[in-house]
């Protein structure tokens, strides 16, 4: 008999294993995914071997990474170009270290203006540039220049949503700079390069950036560190998620050589 089989394991039992339903396993087997190793003839009962256990635990992976049944059958089955797959889990990492970053900010107890020398990945934005005095009539500015881009060209959720940038010497000229898909052409579009930047993720109301940014023009004369002229607010959270200013989370970066 099948039951008495011990390395096999019942549907029931790899279900309870792997923290799972009975009817997943049963999908998978509908999508050609995972035949059972053995199948009861009179009642319909399933069972599988640990190398179809495994199996069923890889699928579940690669579905809570953001893959399909479709992607994961093609996987299995060799029958397509995996290019776009690695895409799209490389851009899923990219959103995950993202919201990671913003979150071990969240829990930090004080502002305590540490100074970090980072790298702002290369991005594809839309922007759009004028001169801009208030702190109101930035954040009006800003959501226009938002809404457009996203009409015209979506978001590319792997980078931060939106900054502006401005001269160190002249801070009312704003470029308005929005993240959309690097395969977006157009008018006010631009491909930024990689740069090297010194920053500090700065938790607070926006009228107190400038004395964020002179720390870090202090800081870099100090240290001999050759700054390229320009700074960046990119906004990690703000009025979208909070009513009280001290809560928003602002990494005010100048670019170096």
């Amino acid at each position: 008999m099948v039951k008495t089989d011990n390395k096999l394991m019942s549907i029931g039992e790899v279900a309870k294993s792997l923290n799972i339903t009975r009817r997943i396993i049963l999908n998978y087997e509908d999508k050609g995914l995972l035949p059972p190793d053995k199948k009861d003839g009179a009642n319909g009962n399933r069972y599988y071997t640990a190398d179809s256990v495994s199996r069923i635990r890889t699928i579940r992976i690669l579905q809570n990474l953001g893959l399909s049944l479709d992607d994961i059958y093609t996987y299995y089955n060799g029958t397509t170009d995996l290019t776009p797959m690695i895409e799209r889990l490389e851009k899923l990492r990219d959103e995950l270290n993202l919201n990671i970053e913003k979150l071990k900010e969240r829990v930090k107890k004080e502002n305590d203006y540490e100074i970090k020398t980072i790298m702002i990945p290369a991005q594809t934005i839309y922007r759009k540039t004028m001169r801009t005095s208030t702190i109101e009539e930035k954040k009006e500015v800003l959501r226009q220049i938002f809404t457009v881009a996203l009409r015209r060209y979506g978001s590319d959720t792997s980078k931060r949503m939106f900054f502006i940038e401005y001269p160190l010497d002249d801070p009312e000229l704003v470029s308005y700079c929005i993240a959309i898909p690097p395969e977006s052409q157009g008018d006010n579009i631009l491909t930024l390069t990689e740069e090297k930047a010194l920053c500090i993720f700065y938790h607070g109301g926006y009228e107190s950036i400038p004395a964020v940014r002179e720390k870090l023009i202090a800081y870099a004369n100090e240290h001999g560190i050759t700054l390229k002229g320009s700074c960046r607010n990119i906004y990690l959270e703000g009025p979208p998620q909070h009513k009280e200013p001290e809560k928003f989370i602002t990494q005010v970066a100048v670019l170096i050589k």
